[in-house]
């Protein structure tokens, strides 16, 4: 396929269009068989047009991880948004008061100072705000312990301006475990606890309708947990080295691929790339893996993207002159695909090697 791809130039993302349905629609079944809501984040791919896709085949609203990005869907036509992040300063809730104007929108948050702002915000515009209460279930990002729930969980109630709909977390640990049925157990005390938070909550009164979890880790174990009414995958629709390694993702199933071009090889141990930080990130995958390098480079399993700067991805290899030439082009698996997609303005999306089209990466760095 490679040799057919001399047109495109480098470093560029390439989408399999086969690939990514087939993940599309796999994710898509797995919500239908469970019985839950699937709320994809589209961070992973900041593409209206993505988004459109996944709620054709079932979807019945997205996640995004800032304003910036549900402004850019909502320009789309997309209505129902949920936004996985507090809101926090008067420049975002008057943002936020905006989108309310043509989208349906709820919000994720784990304090009362953060609760307050959104409840001026919902009595100002006399339409309250649906929200969420963060849990940690063990990333320890943001969300609070279930054991500190409740009493938090009832000074938001109280407040007039807001609803409180439910509970949400996000298992991102899941990809810590160093294997697939340690990402399912993970999965399963995740959503367990979030079902025991969510009946303590609704023992004393508070009217919890969602039970919201979120990682494609963990997202085929997760579902099937009793009481779990919402899963909020993302990087599936790609997938990436970081799924592999953990197990619930192939080489094949990955379908968003950097190609790259080899621009120098300096010494007979050493190459260098065209795709650096600048495309690839500095994301290492997870620790447990035991794999070094910023990527897999596919039918290359013993090359290691050893070291980046900013235009300059360095391998590490044997017999590089012999292995290697100059304007040879390589496709790289990326350890950790959402920052990758955001540093590219479009992807070029292939069948059986054939570019038949492009799509703009429309919410690249609506980080605000």
């Amino acid at each position: 396929m490679l040799s057919e791809l001399s047109y495109v130039d480098t470093p560029s993302l390439l989408v399999d269009i086969d690939k990514m349905e087939h993940n599309l629609q796999e994710m898509a079944a797995i919500a239908a068989d469970a019985r839950v809501t699937l709320r994809p984040h589209v961070k992973t791919h900041k593409s209206p047009s993505l988004a459109l896709r996944q709620l054709e085949l079932g979807a019945q609203g997205i996640t995004v991880a800032k304003i910036g990005e549900a402004e850019v869907m909502a320009d789309a036509g997309i209505r129902n948004i949920r936004i996985a992040y507090p809101i926090v300063g008067e420049s975002k809730l008057s943002r936020l008061a905006t989108l309310m104007e043509r989208a349906d929108v709820s919000i994720s948050l784990d304090n009362l100072e953060v609760a307050r702002g959104l409840s001026e915000l919902g009595q100002r515009v006399d339409k309250p705000i649906p929200v969420l209460l963060k849990i940690n279930t063990g990333l320890d990002r943001v969300g609070v312990m279930p054991e500190e729930a409740l009493n938090l969980a009832q000074g938001i109630d109280s407040l007039p301006g807001v609803r409180l709909v439910g509970i949400l977390t996000h298992e991102g640990h899941a990809l810590k475990e160093p294997s697939r049925e340690g990402a399912k157990q993970c999965a399963i005390q995740a959503g367990e606890t979030m079902v025991q938070t969510a009946r303590l909550l609704r023992d004393a009164g508070l009217g919890i309708e969602e039970v919201s979890v979120g990682s494609t880790p963990t997202a085929r174990d997760i579902a099937y947990v009793p009481g779990v009414t919402e899963i909020r995958p993302g990087t599936y629709i790609f997938n990436d080295f970081n799924e592999v390694t953990v197990g619930v993702a192939t080489e094949e199933t990955c379908a968003l691929t950097v190609l790259a071009t080899v621009v120098s090889i300096p010494s007979n141990d050493r190459a260098v790339l065209d795709a650096a930080s600048k495309t690839l990130t500095s994301d290492l995958l997870s620790p447990p893996s035991g794999r070094k390098g910023y990527g897999y480079i596919k039918g290359y399993p013993d090359i290691t993207i050893a070291r980046l700067t900013e235009e300059h991805g360095i391998l590490s290899l044997r017999d590089a002159r012999t292995r290697l030439r100059i304007g040879q082009q390589v496709e790289i698996i990326p350890n950790h695909i959402c920052p990758v997609v955001n540093l590219a303005d479009i992807m070029y999306l292939m069948r059986n090697g054939v570019c038949e089209g492009q799509i703009e990466v429309l919410a690249r760095g609506k980080n605000r």
